[in-house]
């Protein structure tokens, strides 16, 4: 090979900041939003419909925000000045909502933010895009830094929970009562814990006023409404228990001792206290998220320059959105955006479920090996699903790993096809295997999910459209993935499905199968559609990255 067909290089240094800016990036993310859906449901004791509205107002901002930053970044500002004022308003704005008292202030907030920082996810692909060199060999290892990122915020989090709102009620020294008194005798108990300590209190109390509401309760009725609250949610608890235990036996496992039964049940009831207060903690997530905010405002200012493309003869249009719309008509942009609303939804479902739904299956466990293995887990990453999860961004790693070596060989319709598979696979297995280790691998799965399907598609828009409108077509498609797809996803989830699956006289729990059976069709359905309308073959790009 001569000099001359030596093929260009990424420099490190470039490779270096753009990988750092990934990590900060989703660092903010991953912060806050893996616990957002147990924050308002729990904490500020939303409902169902409110949590989902919540959910839909950011992604209500996301729909707006990226044309205006497309335009910005594609005809009038640096890229990199504009992410910079993005997170820095974005760093205050989240702040907030980790105080935004009320539904309607956390609604506005949140649209607002979602306004503001939907549009950096695309703005990010948009510089490292036109930095380096090759996209299947060099963007791949640049964005995995930003799943690290999320795998950094996620344990922070989690063990921040662990370590401060996760307390051991064994010995009634410090909280006043143990938790078998609390199992034994919660209406006796419950007024001592909470005398005691007030920030129990507040972990209950929005919960508690939305339970008397819905009950018709007065506090001349019970007395204390949080006591009350509690006590029925303890009680829930303390029934859950027995009955896993008496299935256990009717299924031929052993019967436990009176020992052990009591120890179940004090730690059935002390599992209740311990979700309120990690509820509350996760205050501290919005928080983090802030500071990591403020930095990466700083950080931009330094990311390499990014002007806005112009063309010299002064025939480039006014919209940006406007040329880069009339492009996404093409296949196989039409497909990939029309599918991107489904896989959106479905997503949703995981973000939005997949903590409870995986912190109930860890304080299910019922063999000695499997609870071993939760603690080792918790112990690691932190309480919580949110911590567990971070097991799905690990594996995404190793796809993103991969990427290179497939990109190019597989082609981008295959890849994206495994990614709906995965979909499939993983809500297949959430709805029908919820125990501990199959439960593991679909959320394991997640690094096929969104590597070979929202990764790669984030390339195939940017070889698809022209140098002068990426940055819009990449904030089109994000518009689409955090935006629409989240809105109707957030509120299809929640008001809809969730509402349906409720297990009659639950006390607000869900019916898992019921649940996850829906997402699981979902994807069969859109890899079905994407098998057929999707051209076959490899794509070639537009233009050269960089």
């Amino acid at each position: 090979m001569t000099m001359a067909e030596t093929p260009i290089r990424t420099s490190g240094a470039i490779k270096f900041k753009l990988s750092l800016m990934m990590f900060l990036q989703y660092a903010i993310w991953g912060a806050w939003l893996p616990i957002l859906y147990p924050f308002l449901l729990g904490y500020r004791g939303f409902s169902l419909e409110e949590t989902g509205l919540c959910l839909s107002a950011g992604a209500l901002g996301a729909i707006f925000g990226p044309f205006l930053a497309g335009q910005l970044a594609d005809r009038l500002f640096s890229t990199e000045k504009l992410l910079a004022a993005s997170h820095f308003i974005g760093a205050i704005l989240v702040y907030f909502l980790a105080t935004a008292d009320g539904f309607v202030p956390f609604v506005v907030l949140s649209a607002v933010y979602g306004f503001v920082y939907a549009p950096t996810i695309a703005l990010t692909n948009s510089i490292s895009f036109a930095h380096i060199t090759d996209r299947d060999r060099d963007f791949a290892p640049i964005r995995v830094w930003g799943t690290v990122g999320w795998i950094v915020a996620g344990i922070l989090v989690g063990q921040y929970l662990l370590r401060t709102a996760t307390p051991d009620l064994a010995d009634p020294g410090t909280f006043g009562v143990s938790s078998t008194q609390l199992a034994a005798n919660p209406d006796e108990s419950l007024p001592i814990l909470l005398e005691k300590n007030p920030a129990v209190r507040e972990s209950f109390a929005a919960g508690a006023a939305n339970w008397a509401t819905e009950e018709k309760i007065s506090t001349t009725d019970s007395g204390d409404v949080v006591a009350a609250f509690m006590a029925v949610k303890i009680r829930k608890s303390l029934a859950d228990r027995k009955a896993r235990v008496e299935e256990e036996i009717q299924e031929g496992g052993p019967a436990p001792t009176a020992e052990e039964r009591q120890a179940g049940l004090a730690k059935a009831a002390q599992e209740v206290v311990q979700a309120g207060l990690q509820d509350r903690g996760r205050r501290f997530a919005f928080r983090m998220s802030a500071i990591l905010g403020l930095v990466m405002a700083v950080f931009c200012l330094f990311l390499p320059h990014t002007p806005p493309t112009r063309v010299k003869d002064g025939s480039q249009p006014k919209l940006a959105w406007a040329e880069a719309l009339s492009e996404i008509k093409l296949q196989p942009l039409l497909t990939l955006f029309l599918i991107a609303v489904p896989v959106s939804m479905i997503h949703q479902f995981y973000f939005v479920f997949t903590s409870d739904f995986v912190t109930g299956i860890q304080n299910a466990t019922g063999s000695e090996g499997a609870n071993r293995f939760a603690a080792a887990v918790n112990q690691v990453f932190g309480v919580g699903g949110g911590g567990l999860m971070t097991i799905g961004q690990m594996s995404e790693i190793l796809v993103l790993a991969l990427i290179p070596f497939f990109a190019k060989s597989l082609g981008r319709k295959r890849l994206l096809l495994v990614g709906l598979a995965a979909y499939a696979l993983r809500m297949a297995i959430f709805a029908y295997s919820p125990t501990l280790v199959p439960v593991l691998f679909g959320v394991a799965l997640h690094g096929l999910c969104f590597g070979c399907f929202i990764f790669v598609a984030f390339m195939v828009v940017d070889e698809n459209t022209t140098p002068d409108v990426r940055a819009t077509a990449q904030n089109l498609f994000n518009l689409v993935i955090v935006g629409i797809g989240i809105i109707v996803g957030s509120y299809f989830a929640t008001a809809v499905v969730a509402d349906w699956a409720k297990v009659p006289g639950g006390d607000g729990a869900l019916d898992f199968r019921k649940l996850f059976s829906v997402p699981m069709w979902m994807a069969v359905a859109s890899f079905i559609a994407l098998l057929i309308a999707y051209p076959s073959g490899k794509t070639p790009a537009s233009a050269p990255a960089g």
